[in-house]
């Protein structure tokens, strides 16, 4: 599973998001996002499971649920989206 944590106002988060569309790769479909923005208290919580501490960060977890990549800020996650959608979609 590929989560991205991001936030609504957040202007790098806005970017990635951009980014995938323009990709124009459906593998980008099995990410699924999880907005930390206030009354998403679930979200949070798998935020703060996880240890994220900034948004946008995509995180890679296996079936167990255990996270096996992480990836901070824009620049990170969009130069390295291609190499972690063939390795793990």
């Amino acid at each position: 599973m590929i989560l991205l944590f991001s936030k609504k106002e957040c202007g790098p988060c806005i970017l990635v998001k951009k980014y995938f569309k323009a990709m124009n790769d459906s593998r980008t479909e099995v990410i699924k996002e999880l907005l930390l923005d206030d009354g998403e208290s679930d979200n949070i919580a798998t935020a703060k499971q996880y240890g994220i501490n900034a948004t946008p960060t995509l995180i890679v977890l296996n079936e167990t649920g255990e996270k096996i990549e992480e990836h901070i800020g824009g620049v990170d996650i969009t130069q390295n989206i291609l190499k972690i959608l063939e390795q793990y979609s």
